[in-house]
C-alpha cells in the first residue's frame, strides 16, 4: 500500500509540474496547494462541523441532553482551533510557495566533455 501511495504521489507531482511549466515538481505541488488552500479549509470545516452536528443530534435523540450540550461546546472549541490552525498553515504554505517559486533551480546540461586533456609543460 505504501508503494502505491508513493507512486501515486510521484505521478501527481509530475502532473502538477507539467501543468505549471516548472522544473521542480515539489514546488508545483506546493503552489497548487497554496492556490487551493481556501477550498481545502472550507471542506475540512464542513466535514468537522457535520461530525459535530450529527453526534450532537444522536445524543439528543437518545435523550441525553447533557452529552449533547457537551458535544456542541467541545465541537465549537474544536472547530475554532482547527480553523486557526488551518489559517496559520495556509499563510506558511503561501510563504513557502513564494520562496520556492523565486528559487527555482534549472537543470544545467553539460555543453561538452573534455577527454584526454593534458597539460603540456
Amino acid at each position: 500500500m505504501g508503494k502505491f501511495v508513493l507512486v501515486l504521489l510521484g505521478v501527481a507531482s509530475l502532473a502538477f509540474a507539467q501543468a505549471a511549466n516548472v522544473v521542480n515538481p515539489l514546488c508545483a505541488m506546493i503552489q497548487a496547494l497554496a492556490n487551493n488552500w481556501g477550498i481545502i479549509t472550507t471542506l475540512m470545516m464542513l466535514i468537522l462541523g457535520g461530525i459535530v452536528v450529527v453526534s450532537a443530534v444522536v445524543f439528543l435523540v437518545q435523550t441525553k441532553f447533557a452529552y449533547s450540550f457537551a458535544v456542541v461546546i467541545g465541537g465549537a472549541v474544536l472547530l475554532v482551533a482547527t480553523f486557526r490552525l488551518l489559517s496559520v498553515s495556509g499563510e506558511q504554505l503561501r510563504t513557502f510557495a513564494n520562496t520556492c517559486q523565486s528559487v527555482q533551480i534549472e537543470v544545467v546540461k553539460p555543453v561538452a566533455k573534455v577527454e584526454g586533456w593534458k597539460r603540456k609543460t
